[in-house]
């Protein structure tokens, strides 16, 4: 069967999705609609597991798990101070980042248990679904959402969002891979080269709360965020001097500004390909939204082991990198980007984004 199922625990089920070519598995938890295996061939043959995460359910509910492969909501990145306002009223969430709310709060959509459908057998497909109450960690309006996960014979994962509500709210969902290209055989991903397409123009600023100023900076504002042209191919610990306040890359970039709350009308673009030299594997990653962050792993804390699969290895700082597709951080708090977090009741938040592996052979 293209679509298995394996109940880990009491409520806990684990789902694998394959391609018929056998080139792409593909395994997601119904707690935080978690993605924790990515199995594909290096370029021997080989079968490596492209994204970190644990063996075991338990270990998703270690308070050090930085959200490995999770759904993050209602609201992925940071929101400053914890403070909005919506149909005139002010909304404050807990602070879990510094001084800013991060990535839907204390328990976010990471730590829910989600409704799975069995969609398709060919290509194989789930649609994992769940409500989030009014007032849920302090949001307004009772959200409905779905994602779906689909595995394709082109070896793509595709990821699909689609969410209503009942009241205007502020919505901004996105999924928390962490991708090792060399399946952990490199302990980091320091030595994976990254290109970026014509499409990503630019990088938001941000202050020292890692929060946008509303300014986008160009290439020759922040060539070391450059990785297009000339830095096309440029190693993530190429420049790592250029980030040490963040320890690494932790930052916006930006692809367009249609600041629709339904993207998924709009161009997949084709933005990043990330390579590894190491085992030959790379990603392609393609988009609807308008923005993402690229976060290389440097906050990865705590005593975390990887899986069996991955030799059981201590995972730390670098260990794998992020492309979280989204809305710019902040948004509700930003006059030109709110429109595109701003939900009303009966209209459509949705989002679509595609991550496709293949290995380069020698």
């Amino acid at each position: 069967m293209a679509v298995s199922k394996l109940t880990l625990s009491s409520g806990i089920d684990q789902y694998t999705l394959i391609n018929k070519s056998k080139t792409l598995a593909v395994m997601i938890l119904n707690y935080g609609a978690t993605i924790s295996h990515i199995l594909t061939p290096d370029k021997t043959g080989a079968i490596r597991d492209v994204a970190l995460g644990f063996d075991n359910y338990e270990g998703y509910k270690n308070p050090s798990n930085p959200y490995f492969g999770a759904v993050i909501g209602r609201f992925a990145n940071r929101i400053g101070k914890g403070k909005f306002t919506v149909d005139g009223k002010d909304y404050t969430l807990d602070i879990n980042n510094g001084p800013n709310a991060l990535h839907g709060g204390l328990e976010g959509f990471d730590k829910r248990i989600w409704t799975v459908t069995v969609l398709s057998e060919e290509p194989a497909s789930i649609r994992l679904d769940l409500v989030s109450p009014d007032g849920d960690q302090g949001y307004p309006g009772a959200l409905t959402i779905s994602t779906t996960y689909t595995v394709t014979d082109k070896d793509e994962l595709i990821v699909e969002y689609h969410a209503t509500t009942d009241k205007e709210t502020v919505v901004n969902i996105t999924n928390h891979s962490y991708f090792n290209l060399s399946g952990l055989e490199n302990s980091t991903i320091l030595d994976h080269r990254v290109t970026m397409t014509d499409d990503v123009r630019g990088v938001l600023e941000c202050d020292g709360d890692c929060l946008p100023t509303g300014k986008e900076l160009s290439w020759a504002e922040a060539p070391f965020m450059c990785f297009s042209g000339e830095h096309a191919g440029t190693a993530i610990g190429a420049r790592l001097e250029h980030v040490q306040a963040t320890r690494g890359y932790d930052h916006p970039y930006v692809i367009h500004s249609d600041n629709k709350t339904d993207t998924t009308g709009l161009a997949l673009r084709k933005v990043v390909n990330v390579y590894s030299p190491e085992s030959g594997i790379e990603l392609d990653f393609a988009t609807t939204e308008p923005a993402f962050q690229f976060y290389t792993g440097g906050w990865i804390e705590g005593d975390l082991t990887a899986k069996k699969n991955q030799g059981e290895v201590k995972v730390g700082a670098s260990a794998g990198f992020c492309l979280e597709a989204s809305r710019n951080p902040d948004a509700p708090n930003q006059p030109d980007w709110r429109s595109s977090v701003l939900l009303q009741k009966d209209a459509v938040w949705a989002a679509k984004s595609v991550y496709t592996f293949h290995a380069r052979l020698d």
